[in-house]
């Protein structure tokens, strides 16, 4: 990798590990001043997972557009190890950055898939005359809906897959 490379990811790297803490320590402070709030800890969320997808991502990118460069050095130096070694690094990269969205894609259809069948469920528990299921699963909805709207949200900031941070709110009950 060249000494480009490792910059560009050393300061996204400093730079996300920053935007992260003051993201965290705001939304603390916000907590602390005016009480637990789900609005503010799923901003949060959002902004946290903003974030760490795009350092992902700009790093993966870093990865394919230094390949290149050492490709095209490589040429100019009439050198085949190093245009093989960048060509394959940016090919790896590549890759990854496919499998990433290809992630995304299927994270965000399975979430609205678990919300549209709550809510399907939810539902028919209504008009089966269930009020007790009908409201306990329409929590589970909800619940569905967030995770959902975390991942859209994400998404549009972001490019990449969103990990699951290990958020089980009441969609994993």
């Amino acid at each position: 990798m060249s000494i480009v490379g490792k910059a560009v990811k050393g300061t996204v790297g400093l730079l996300a590990n920053g935007l992260d803490y003051v993201i965290t320590k705001s939304a603390h402070g916000i907590e602390n001043k005016y009480g637990d709030n789900e609005l503010v800890k799923t901003a949060s969320e959002v902004g946290s997972s903003s974030v760490r997808v795009t350092e992902s991502t700009v790093k993966t990118l870093t990865d394919v557009v230094d390949g290149g460069i050492d490709a095209g050095v490589g040429y100019l130096a009439n050198d085949q190890t190093k245009i093989d070694s960048g060509l394959e690094r940016s090919k790896t990269a590549g890759k990854e950055l496919v499998v990433g969205i290809k992630e995304g894609l299927a994270s965000t259809i399975e979430a609205g898939a678990k919300t549209t069948n709550s809510a399907v469920q939810a539902g028919k528990y209504y008009i089966k005359g269930d009020q007790d299921l009908a409201h306990q699963e329409l929590g589970n909805t909800k619940a569905n809906a967030k995770h959902l709207g975390k991942l859209v949200v994400v998404g549009l900031l972001s490019f990449g897959a969103v990990k699951d941070n290990g958020d089980k709110d009441k969609r994993d009950e």
